[in-house]
């Protein structure tokens, strides 16, 4: 998977749009990013917070193969977040 090198937003915006690029079909990619700006828009997250976004983005654990094999873990994620939306 390539990684953009180039970051838009907070590590954990950036986190999150990483799995939605893993999303395995363009509609789900897309409400996948309405519900980050949704998101974005409405919490404030802690430095704290942010700092483990970027723990994650830093070893490079969140990949598409790990959101496509179930380890949401790897990603900081507890359950998956498209199960909401579907």
């Amino acid at each position: 998977m390539a990684v953009l090198t180039s970051a838009c937003g907070s590590p954990c915006e950036d986190l999150a749009n990483k799995v939605c690029r893993c999303q395995p079909t363009e509609a789900k990619k897309d409400r996948c990013r309405i519900n980050i700006d949704t998101a974005v828009r409405n919490f404030d997250l802690s430095d704290e917070q942010e700092d483990r976004c970027q723990k994650i983005l830093d070893s490079g654990t969140c990949t598409c193969t790990a959101v496509q094999a179930g380890d949401l873990n790897a990603c900081g994620l507890s359950y998956d977040p498209m199960t909401a939306i579907e």
